[in-house]
């Protein structure tokens, strides 16, 4: 579209019309207010909104960012050029403002790349990534953890008991168990996505109570064999099979301090990059790409190769 508009912009240079926009005021108006109101509206509106609490910049965008993004929206060819044809019968005038948009899209483009390159250097702001390490490292006397707590490789996963991936995924990690023996420790976070999955946020509870009373790993294999199946009667009866207390489960499963604990892992989920389920993070480091057994394996075991550690069996 771009494209298109600035094939059609129908300015002919020639005969001193480059020469007589250049000395325009209108075409300096049109430069002025592309360039300098966008990066100001956008770049100080965006700057107020987030200070006033009416919203927050997504991870991993910076206000360097953001100024970088308002620079380049002075490139306005398609409606910019809609717009001058529309506000101005004379030809000439038209010209000279179709002339300031053609000027304010090679400005912005040359101001967009050096507010970027500003962030880079100045604020490290080098990309808008989402986070890519775990933020809150593994602790033992917090974290549900299978295998020896002092494993040389960790393997986290922020998972949703009424996600099918994540059910899945649970055969996926028995098989990186069963190869790697005591090597490796695996952790598992709750992030219940709860526009997608109603019932996600009350099983997550669910584990926790059964966590106070320590079975978690059992109903967290239970809560994933039966993700058609988490109402409250549903999750009292696992409860029950498990040989819990079940009024004491059914008290802690409404507990506050059981919803703060679940909260604590979205929110850390959320400051480690986690978006989706399931999200692994091998040690430290988001794991991007499949989560097969065998590329979760090749993960950990470049992993122990940049610790330097011995190889696996």
């Amino acid at each position: 579209m771009p494209l298109f508009a600035l094939a059609n912009a129908g300015v002919d240079l020639r005969d001193g019309v480059l020469v007589e926009a250049l000395s325009s005021r209108l075409t300096w108006a049109v430069v002025v207010a592309l360039v300098v109101g966008k990066l100001l509206g956008v770049g100080l509106t965006t700057r107020a909104a987030v200070r006033a609490g009416l919203g927050r910049l997504p991870a991993g965008v910076g206000f360097g960012h953001v100024l970088g993004g308002a620079a380049l929206s002075g490139i306005g060819f398609t409606v910019a050029l809609l717009i001058a044809g529309l506000a101005f019968d004379d030809p000439a005038l038209r010209d000279q403002a179709t002339v300031g948009v053609l000027i304010a899209a090679v400005v912005g483009t040359a101001l967009g790349w050096a507010v970027f390159r500003a962030a880079a250097v100045f604020r490290g702001q080098t990309d808008a990534d989402l986070p890519r390490f775990l933020d809150r490292p593994v602790d033992p006397a917090r974290d549900q953890i299978r295998g020896p707590v002092d494993a040389p490789l960790t393997l986290v996963e922020y998972g949703d008991f009424e996600c099918p991936f994540c059910a899945r995924a649970t055969g996926v990690t028995d098989e990186l168990r069963e190869r790697l023996g005591d090597d490796l420790r695996y952790v598992f976070r709750h992030l219940p996505l709860v526009d997608v999955h109603p019932r996600a946020e009350r099983a997550a509870r669910a584990a926790v109570a059964a966590q106070r009373q320590g079975r978690f790993w059992e109903m967290h294999d239970l809560l994933f064999s039966h993700q058609d199946q988490l109402d409250v009667a549903d999750l009292a009866g696992y409860a029950r099979d498990l040989g819990l207390d079940v009024e004491a489960f059914l008290r802690d499963l409404d507990d506050e301090d059981t919803a703060a604990l679940v909260r604590a892992d979205v929110a850390s989920a959320e400051a480690s990059g986690a978006r989706g389920t399931p999200t692994f993070f091998v040690g430290e480091a988001r794991h991007t790409g499949p989560h097969d057994t065998e590329s979760l394996a090749r993960a950990l075991e470049a992993s122990r190769r940049a610790a330097g550690g011995p190889r696996g069996r």
